[in-house]
C-alpha cells in the first residue's frame, strides 16, 4: 500500500492534463498512487490516459456524471491512508506531497490540509494566495463564504472522508460542503507555502454557473449552520425555492454581485493571459459594480498579511529580548 493516493477527475482536460500528471510523477516523494477518473472525456484525454505507462497510475473510465460523483468513484479506489486532491489543469510543485505528508504525520489532529497557491495564466504567473492557516480562521472564512482553501491543494485522511460520506452529487459546490463536514470531525489547516500552481482560464466562466456556484456555497453553509444548531437540513430544491421568494431588491443586489464576481474571475484570466489591459478595465468594472466585494478583498488580504507579519516577527522579537537587542 502506498503512503498517499492522489485523486484526480478529468473531463476534457487537454491541453493541460499532461502537465498535471507529470507534476505528480516528478514528486520528491515517490511512494504514491495516482487514481484518475476519466469522466466521459471527448477531447482526446482518454487516449492520452490509456497511453500512460506507469504501474502507480490507475485509470477509471465512466460516462460523464459530474465532479462530485467522479471523485466519489475515485475515492472508493484509494487504498492509502491519505488522499491528495489534484485537478487536471493545475501543476503540483515537486515537494508538495512530501511536505503535506510530513505535516499530517506530525499533526494527527488535522484531518484536512491545504496549501497556498500561485495563480498561473497562459502568459504570466500571478500573485500567491494569502489564506488563513489555523482551523478557527479557516472555518470562519468558510462560513462567511470567503475563499479559505483551494480544493486541488488539499490532502485528507481517507477514513474521515469515508465517514462523512464523501462528496455530494450536486452540480457545483462539492468542495465547500466537504470542507465544512470534515471540519466537524477534525481540524483544518493550510500550509503557509505555495505548493501548487493554480491555472486561471476563462473558458467555463459564465454568469449562470457563477450564480449556481454561489447558491451551492450558500446552501452548504446553511446546512452546516443547521447541523451546528441540531436542526435537520432542508432539501436543496426547497432551499433554492426559498431563495427565489426573496424581495426584488435582494435578488437584484445578488445578481449585480454575481456579475461583479464573474467579471473579477475573467479579469484574472485576462491579466495573466494575452489581454492585461482588458483585464484592468474589467477589474474596474467589477469594483464599480460591487465596491463592497472589492473592499472586502482588500481588507481580507491586508488583515492576513498583518497576521503573518506578526507571526514572522515573534522569533525576532524573542531573540532581541534574550540578547537585549545587541548582536
Amino acid at each position: 500500500m502506498s503512503e498517499v493516493a492522489v485523486l484526480m477527475a478529468a473531463y476534457n482536460g487537454l491541453p493541460y492534463l499532461p502537465a498535471a500528471v507529470e507534476s505528480i510523477r516528478a514528486q520528491t516523494l515517490r511512494d504514491w498512487t495516482l487514481v484518475i477518473v476519466d469522466d466521459g472525456s471527448t477531447d482526446g484525454s482518454s487516449d492520452y490516459l490509456r497511453g500512460l505507462d506507469d504501474p502507480r497510475i490507475e485509470i477509471i473510465e465512466q460516462a460523464n456524471q459530474g465532479l462530485g460523483l467522479a471523485l466519489n468513484r475515485g475515492l472508493a479506489a484509494c487504498r492509502a491512508p491519505l488522499v491528495a486532491r489534484m485537478d487536471a489543469d493545475d501543476v503540483a510543485h515537486p515537494t508538495r506531497l512530501a511536505e503535506q505528508v510530513d505535516f499530517m504525520r506530525r499533526h494527527p489532529e488535522v484531518g484536512l490540509l491545504g496549501t497556498q497557491i500561485q495563480r498561473l495564466g497562459s502568459r504570466r504567473i500571478g500573485t500567491a494566495s494569502v489564506l488563513a492557516t489555523r482551523h478557527r480562521d479557516i472555518v470562519r472564512d468558510l462560513l462567511d463564504g470567503k475563499p479559505a482553501m483551494y480544493h486541488p491543494t488539499v490532502m485528507f485522511r481517507t477514513q474521515l472522508a469515508h465517514e462523512i460520506g464523501g462528496y455530494w452529487a450536486k452540480v457545483l459546490g462539492e468542495e465547500w460542503d466537504f470542507f465544512l463536514r470534515m471540519a466537524e470531525r477534525a481540524e483544518l489547516a493550510n500550509l503557509d507555502r505555495v505548493l501548487l500552481s493554480y491555472r486561471i482560464h476563462t473558458g467555463s466562466l459564465t454568469g449562470a454557473n457563477m450564480r449556481q456556484m454561489r447558491w451551492s456555497v450558500a446552501y452548504a453553509i446553511d446546512c452546516a449552520c443547521r447541523r451546528q444548531a441540531g436542526e435537520v437540513s432542508v432539501a436543496y430544491d426547497t432551499w433554492c425555492a426559498s431563495q427565489a421568494q426573496l424581495s426584488f431588491w435582494r435578488r437584484a443586489t445578488e445578481r449585480v454581485e454575481m456579475y461583479a464576481r464573474c467579471q473579477y474571475r475573467i479579469a484574472l484570466g485576462e491579466l495573466l493571459g494575452s489581454h492585461p489591459w482588458r483585464g484592468y478595465a474589467r477589474l474596474g468594472l467589477s469594483a464599480a459594480c460591487s465596491p463592497k466585494l472589492t473592499s472586502q478583498r482588500v481588507w481580507a488580504v491586508a488583515a492576513k498579511w498583518g497576521t503573518r507579519v506578526r507571526q514572522w516577527s515573534k522569533p525576532w522579537t524573542a531573540n532581541t529580548a534574550t540578547t537585549g537587542g545587541n548582536s
